[in-house]
């Protein structure tokens, strides 16, 4: 077992050495840039671009968020919906007020958490409408490959609001859960089975296909801290609440291994430069 950590350790440090090296940075320029930032969940704002929000702010850019979901289902078997919703609106808020935003800068569609398939049409309506009153010159939306049922549904419904509006910005795709993806964090199986032999191949087919499209980066060393700072706001999801065992965290995917994946010298990103014609 050592020696596999071992091996998924290197092969970690050798995947960031290269997306680093093969990635083209934003300039101050496109730092500078109006921005709308959409948040399948709260706290996704903070876990896929807190820092190059805080880099924006830093440029003077305007930004905001737009929170997709409410967030009523991630401890939804130990709370009630109702009461999650209201704790996980007002971390958000907290978190957004910690990456330099008014909370005037953030938008709620309150879609159900775990749903939002189910509401595409109105998503798109909503979605489509914050767009053509903001025009943002670039939209940063969830990655879509490997994802959480509801970051691969904004994926869609964004994209389709860009091409119904026919508006050109650069959109910058973040990737969240397909960081889990061996060799960026392990699989939680032993690796003599081959379940988990089929999984190491699958997730090693996406490691490369990071290294494929995931070609924008911005530095974010010098907040990390920060971004840290903002992600601890959203408490519901960093700590256990009232100290219960039962109460799962962040902290708790795969050992540390994942939430480790988002306090790196960069934030990766796949772009894409929208001119309002249909995606090849």
């Amino acid at each position: 077992m050592r020696r596999q950590e071992h091996l998924r350790s290197v092969s970690r440090s050798l995947q960031r050495l290269a997306m680093a090296r093969l990635a083209t940075p934003l300039d101050d320029g496109e730092l500078r840039r109006s921005a709308m930032v959409f948040a399948p969940h709260p706290d996704d704002e903070t876990l896929g671009c807190g820092g190059t929000i805080l880099q924006k702010r830093r440029s003077g850019a305007d930004v905001r968020i737009v929170f997709m979901t409410d967030g009523a289902a991630s401890h939804a078997h130990l709370i009630s919906r109702s009461e999650l919703r209201l704790m996980r609106r007002r971390e958000a808020l907290e978190a957004v007020e910690a990456l330099g935003l008014a909370p005037a800068r953030s938008s709620w569609l309150d879609f159900p958490d775990a749903e939002l398939s189910l509401w595409r049409a109105e998503a798109v309506t909503r979605v489509s409408r914050l767009l053509e009153q903001h025009r943002p010159q670039q939209v940063f939306l969830p990655y879509a490959r490997g994802e959480h049922s509801d970051h691969v549904a904004t994926h869609s419904i964004v994209y389709e609001s860009i091409a119904r509006l026919g508006l050109a910005a650069t959109l910058l795709e973040y990737p969240v859960w397909s960081w889990r993806h061996w060799p960026v964090a392990g699989e939680g199986s032993s690796w003599g089975k081959a379940r988990a032999v089929l999984a190491g191949c699958r997730a090693t087919v996406c490691g490369v296909r990071f290294l494929r499209e995931l070609r924008t980066s911005v530095a974010i060393q010098d907040v990390v801290a920060q971004k840290r700072a903002a992600l601890e706001r959203h408490v519901s999801q960093m700590r256990r609440r009232n100290g219960a065992p039962c109460w799962p965290t962040l902290g708790d995917v795969d050992q540390g291994e994942f939430l480790a994946c988002f306090f790196q010298e960069y934030e990766y990103y796949r772009r894409v430069d929208f001119r309002g014609t249909a995606r090849g």
